[in-house]
């Protein structure tokens, strides 16, 4: 595939926007762009998941990861989170590699259900890495900065997740907790360019105002809240738990923890001297990333790639720069080569 073709791909990913766990559409074009390359691909791997495996002979397997799903909007699903540019990055760059690699093997994740956190342990649990188990794994995700730039967070990355439910409330206790939780927030999202670029510099800031947050949100019912928050650092998970059940004893109930995700600071320095990447000194606040689960498996990194700074992800504004996609496969299938290539870090 040429890069205009990729481009192409990008867009009919974007008229056909699948939300988590309905990647069907999504997946099937992932994966015939990835036989026509000559890879070796499964499909229907936890869920919609695709992965890829990319054998150039001996030498370290290094794995990749890009999310596929839509975000839920009123009316439907629309792409205002990247993915369908991950998605097309990601066909991009196995498919560079599948003509240039040398050595080594590649293992590409098309992940189903990162919205909703849930895609990453289905496909490990189905066994995605198991036939080829990675030695390092990478990612990208779209950013509002300038097309083509890369930054990174050596030990950081994007907070964990608790999602919980309180039940067995009456209207006026609803809306108690509605408030309660609520203002447990210590960070707002940015609505303006003013505020994006203060969070820009409190990220870039060595022990700044990011070094401890919480970000929470609420969905009040009749009778019962439910909600999640994120927070930095860990610590402050136990804390805001203490303070539920200290209001609501045992009608508080929490469903799931999502780990936080946090960078291998050698992996993200290898990838940050590679791709000239801004150095970020905090998570980012306002989303989790179940790529924090492959983490688990295997050191590595997370990368903010600049799609434009036209609106942030998730906002009905977010527009991507095209041209960022044939800057992203190039500066990423350099970097997984120069990984493949290498018995160690340097």
């Amino acid at each position: 595939m040429k890069h205009d073709e990729l481009i192409e791909l990008r867009r009919e990913i974007h008229r056909h926007p699948e939300l988590a766990g309905a990647e069907r559409r999504t997946a099937a074009l992932i994966a015939d762009a990835l036989r026509e390359a000559g890879l070796d691909v499964r499909t229907g791997v936890g869920g919609h998941g695709v992965v890829a495996i990319l054998d150039a002979g001996e030498g370290p397997a290094i794995g990749y990861r890009a999310d596929m799903d839509a975000v839920a909007v009123a009316g439907g699903a629309a792409h205002l989170c990247g993915h369908d540019v991950h998605s097309a990055i990601g066909v991009g760059v196995a498919r560079t590699l599948a003509r240039k690699q040398t050595s080594g093997r590649t293992v590409f994740l098309f992940q189903p259900a990162e919205e909703t956190c849930e895609g990453a342990r289905a496909m490990i649990d189905d066994g995605a890495l198991d036939p080829v188990p990675p030695r390092e794994v990478y990612a990208l995700h779209s950013a509002p900065l300038p097309t083509g730039t890369f930054a990174v967070a050596p030990e950081f990355g994007h907070p964990g997740q608790d999602i919980f439910r309180i039940e067995g409330l009456s209207p006026e206790e609803a809306r108690r907790f509605e408030s309660l939780i609520a203002g447990l927030s210590t960070v707002t999202p940015p609505t303006n360019s003013d505020e994006l670029a203060r969070l820009s510099e409190d990220i870039q800031t060595p022990g700044g105002p990011l070094t401890s947050f919480v970000y929470a949100q609420v969905l009040r019912e009749e009778d019962a809240v439910q909600g999640w928050v994120r927070a930095w650092p860990d610590s402050r998970y136990e804390e805001i738990r203490s303070l539920l059940h200290a209001q609501a004893g045992p009608r508080v109930r929490f469903i799931e923890h999502l780990p936080a995700t946090i960078n291998s600071p050698e992996h993200a320095l290898a990838g940050a001297r590679h791709l000239n990447a801004t150095l970020f000194h905090a998570a980012y606040p306002f989303n989790g990333e179940d790529f924090a689960l492959f983490l688990e498996q295997a050191p590595g990194a997370l990368f903010f790639f600049g799609v434009g700074e036209q609106g942030v992800p998730h906002a009905p504004d977010f527009v991507v720069d095209e041209s960022a996609i044939s800057l992203g496969i190039d500066a990423m299938t350099g970097f997984l080569r120069t990984r493949s290539e290498q018995p160690s870090l340097r």
